[in-house]
């Protein structure tokens, strides 16, 4: 084989791997943008805006976050110590998968997953599951947060 011959392989060779790899960049930017899509909606009076259903911080404890931060939910969000949940909360006071929020419809509601120092709602200590409503305070371990959807 000629030595023009292999240089032309090499370079249909490298569009291709340029071409494939913008293909893969194009490809991750659409699937963000539609998942992020998917988790928010429309707030009344904007049109094109929109807002999630969130989660405040009010009381770090022992967690690194900060007072005000807030998460962003998706359906579903688990909070707990594993590595793998959606808000990871590192307290020795919350098990490795604590919380789950839930959303039907646009009804969310809250599940303690058998977590070993419970959660409270507004005080109350979560049995199952209870439905949560915009201004609700979550206990977490030692993190306090306060739950809100704008409607």
């Amino acid at each position: 084989m000629s030595f023009a011959i292999v240089v032309l392989i090499a370079r249909i060779g490298l569009v291709a791997v340029v071409y494939l790899f913008l293909f893969l960049v194009v490809r991750a930017g659409y699937r963000e943008v539609r998942a992020t899509n998917s988790v928010m909606k429309t707030m009344p009076g904007q049109a094109g805006a929109s807002v999630a259903p969130r989660l405040l911080v009010l009381a770090a404890g022992q967690t690194p976050y900060q007072v005000g931060q807030e998460f962003r939910l998706r359906n579903p969000t688990l909070l707990g110590r594993d590595p793998g949940s959606d808000i990871v909360v590192e307290d020795e006071w919350v098990s490795g998968q604590h919380l789950r929020l839930s959303a039907k419809a646009s009804d969310w509601t809250a599940q303690d997953m058998n977590s070993t120092n419970g959660t409270r709602i507004n005080g109350v200590r979560l049995q199952g599951t209870a439905p949560l409503k915009t201004g609700d305070v979550l206990d977490v371990g030692r993190l306090r947060l306060r739950f809100a959807v704008d409607s």
